[in-house]
């Protein structure tokens, strides 16, 4: 099982593919894992690229010894883990965050901006979401009601931290996160595709189409007849869509 011990994370990890090829690093979502969030991909796209995926801190077999989430540190997590494995800003590696992962990964792109080739920001919103805090989005007695299948995985697959926990730190780092403008998001002058899903109900529509005009060299793809978790319902499109881009 690998493990990279960082300098504030243990962060586990995984690699597939020819390391000669370009790299490309996928961010999963929120209370997901690598596995969980990217096991239509994996094969697919290690065919090509040097896949390295990852647990986020707290999720899956990474700890958390921060006990909180901070999606400026994640993506610090992410830089350091690359440098780790021997990579360098001089590879340019391609980059692809599914919801949280893809917050995360703008958050990379906004602090490590020399490391990218390319971005793709999958359900991800522009601006604060308070229709997910006020709905109790993040809140366990709903999830285990409503998803109880998805608890149950939760409890299966999180290692180091309860459900509980990591739902609990996801709605602190929902309160913190800021509202971006076109202006915040200027540095990032590497070609990003946005997608999202015409009938996402975590992500509506117009923040991701709102995400899209914000960055300056933006494409967008729309998967139509998609919720939340294109990469899993909408995979061999969404397969399609990601090897055109990069």
């Amino acid at each position: 099982m690998p493990i990279a011990h960082l300098s504030s994370v243990n962060l586990y990890y995984e690699v597939h593919g020819d390391a000669s090829a370009p790299p490309l690093v996928l961010l999963h979502g929120a209370t997901d894992t690598f596995r969980t969030a990217w096991n239509k991909q994996i094969g697919a796209f290690s065919q090509k690229y040097f896949v390295i995926g990852l647990d986020m801190r707290g999720h899956g077999q990474s700890d958390n010894p921060a006990q909180r989430l901070d999606l400026r540190q994640m993506a610090d997590d992410v830089a350091e883990l690359l440098a780790y494995l021997g990579l360098s800003p001089a590879t340019r590696v391609a980059m692809c965050g599914f919801s949280g992962g893809a917050s995360v990964a703008l958050f990379f792109a906004l602090r490590h901006t020399g490391w990218l080739r390319k971005l793709v920001l999958v359900s991800n919103n522009l601006e604060r979401d308070q229709t997910r805090l006020e709905q109790g989005f993040w809140n366990p007695a709903r999830m285990q009601a409503e998803q109880p299948g998805w608890w149950t995985h939760m409890n299966q697959f999180h290692k180091h931290t309860a459900p509980a926990t990591l739902l609990g730190w996801w709605e602190a780092e929902d309160r913190q996160r800021p509202d971006f403008a076109a202006a915040d998001l200027a540095p990032i002058t590497c070609p990003v595709l946005v997608v999202g899903g015409d009938s996402d109900a975590i992500i509506p529509l117009e923040q991701t189409i709102k995400l899209y005009r914000a960055l300056p060299k933006a494409q967008l793809a729309i998967l139509p007849g998609i919720a939340h978790g294109a990469p899993t319902r909408g995979a061999a499109l969404f397969n399609q869509i990601i090897f055109n881009f990069l």
